[in-house]
């Protein structure tokens, strides 16, 4: 309970760092369905290659790394959009999104669980171009840019435990064995760690 708690947490702070206008079409909530299997397919007994705790800081890190990217492209490249509402249309946000959790849940999970994340994004972009909130061009940019932000987030794990300090150096050994206290006689137990 308490790991579905902290990724509802996590997926809550994420939604509305989004600065991505609701246009009440299918693509503003089919976005995040990757980013839930993400972090939810461990939760219901999927296999996972890494630990929740991994699970967590690669989303965290993709999703950094996509919003940067792609919010930082939208103020230097200022396209307009194909319906002329505004001039923010490189590269499509919510393709990005929707393509980090996809590669997120294909590098976690393998190409079983991948491929249906990988669809509900390809309709994603589809349904940004055919709405007309974004050229093909914005959305090839958003899938590349959510793969892309993806590896970033999935290879920064092991860095970002030793930044901080959560992972034990390769060589920490921890040992438990039987042992009599010699002033007692009690049988009892050692514990030994050498780091």
């Amino acid at each position: 309970m308490r790991k579905f708690i902290l990724a509802l947490v996590i997926v809550l702070s994420l939604v509305p760092a989004r600065a991505q206008r609701n246009t009440g079409y299918y693509e503003d909530y089919v976005q995040y369905i990757p980013l839930v299997m993400d972090l939810g397919l461990d939760l219901v007994g999927a296999r996972s290659i890494d630990g929740y705790p991994d699970i967590l800081i690669a989303t965290a890190t993709s999703f950094l790394a996509e919003t940067v990217m792609v919010n930082g492209l939208k103020l230097l490249i200022k396209e307009e959009r194909p319906n002329g509402t505004a001039f923010n249309s490189f590269p499509s946000g919510h393709t990005a999104t929707a393509f980090t959790g996809a590669e997120l849940v294909r590098m976690e999970y393998g190409w079983g669980w991948g491929l249906a994340a990988y669809a509900a994004a390809t309709a994603v972009g589809y349904g940004r171009v055919a709405h007309q909130c974004h050229w093909w061009w914005d959305t090839a940019a958003g899938a590349l840019i959510g793969v892309a932000s993806a590896q970033i987030g999935y290879n920064s794990v092991r860095p970002i435990k030793r930044l901080f300090g959560w992972e034990m150096p390769q060589e920490a050994q921890l040992s438990l064995a039987p042992a009599v206290d010699p002033f007692s006689g009690v049988v009892c137990t050692k514990l030994s760690f050498v780091f």
